[in-house]
């Protein structure tokens, strides 16, 4: 039988640029005591899931919340107030926005997105190493 997960931290932000670093830290610093979680891929993906709430949500609020290991992994939500679900993005080799799925295929492979009352829900889990 697994372990049961507990919600370590969960906050409310704005839909605004300042607010993804906000997350990103938080996020962090939520799993700052646990040697095992890859902080780098963490600090990327909240910034791109956050990021991606903030320019693409329609304005609003997202919220973070960060559930404590489970079963030798982490896993993270990301709430904004869209039913729209995320689209993957044609870029150039040279752009530096457009790559947000690509990276959560790369380093979460297991993510998804659910429909909430309020809009959706992108949830991603990391294990010991950093991989799904």
């Amino acid at each position: 039988m697994g372990e049961r997960s507990y919600v370590l931290v969960t906050e409310r932000y704005p839909c605004r640029v300042n607010a993804v670093g906000r997350a990103r830290d938080l996020a962090v610093q939520a799993y700052a005591a646990i040697p095992w979680v890859d902080h780098e891929v963490i600090r990327l993906l909240v910034s791109e899931t956050a990021t991606n709430a903030v320019l693409h949500s329609g304005g609003g609020e997202f919220d973070l919340i960060c559930h404590s290991p489970c079963d030798g992994a982490i896993q993270i939500e990301l709430h904004d107030r869209s039913a729209k679900e995320p689209e993957r993005r044609t870029h150039a080799v040279l752009d530096s926005h457009g790559r947000g799925l690509e990276l959560l295929d790369l380093l979460a492979p297991g993510w998804s997105v659910e429909t909430t009352l309020t809009g959706k829900g992108l949830i991603f889990s990391l294990e010991g190493d950093g991989t799904a």
